[in-house]
C-alpha cells in the first residue's frame, strides 16, 4: 500500500506533498543449494517494510526515512548465513532535471 502526494490537514496545521509506502513480504521456506557445506532447507519468514516521504517542490527534493523489516524479526535468507534484522535508512533524492511549474 502507497501513497504520494497527499494533503492533510491536522487541526490549523496544513500537511502537503507527504508519501508513504507499507510493503508486506511471505517468503516460503525454500532449500537452498550452494557448496556442500552450505545446503540446507532456509525456513518460511515473513516481514514488514515502511517508509514516509516528504517532497519540496522548491528545492526539487524528496526526502524519506524508512526501515525494512520493521519488527525486527530476525531471519536468514541463505543457508549458513547470517540472521537479519531491521534495517532503517534516510535518503535524499534530488531531481536536477525538473522543470517548474
Amino acid at each position: 500500500m502507497s501513497g504520494r502526494d497527499i494533503r492533510a490537514k491536522l487541526g490549523s496545521m496544513r500537511l502537503n506533498k507527504w508519501g508513504f509506502s507499507v510493503n508486506y513480504k511471505w517468503i516460503e521456506g525454500f532449500r537452498y543449494e550452494g557448496s556442500p557445506q552450505f545446503t540446507g532447507r532456509v525456513p518460511t519468514y515473513d516481514q514488514l517494510d515502511a517508509q514516509i516521504n516528504k517532497y519540496f517542490p522548491k528545492l526539487h527534493t524528496t526526502f524519506k526515512v524508512g526501515a525494512s523489516n520493521i519488527l525486527n524479526k530476525k531471519n536468514f535468507q541463505v543457508y549458513g548465513g547470517p540472521r537479519i534484522g531491521r534495517l532503517a535508512y534516510f535518503s535524499i533524492l534530488v531531481e536536477l532535471d525538473k522543470k517548474t511549474n
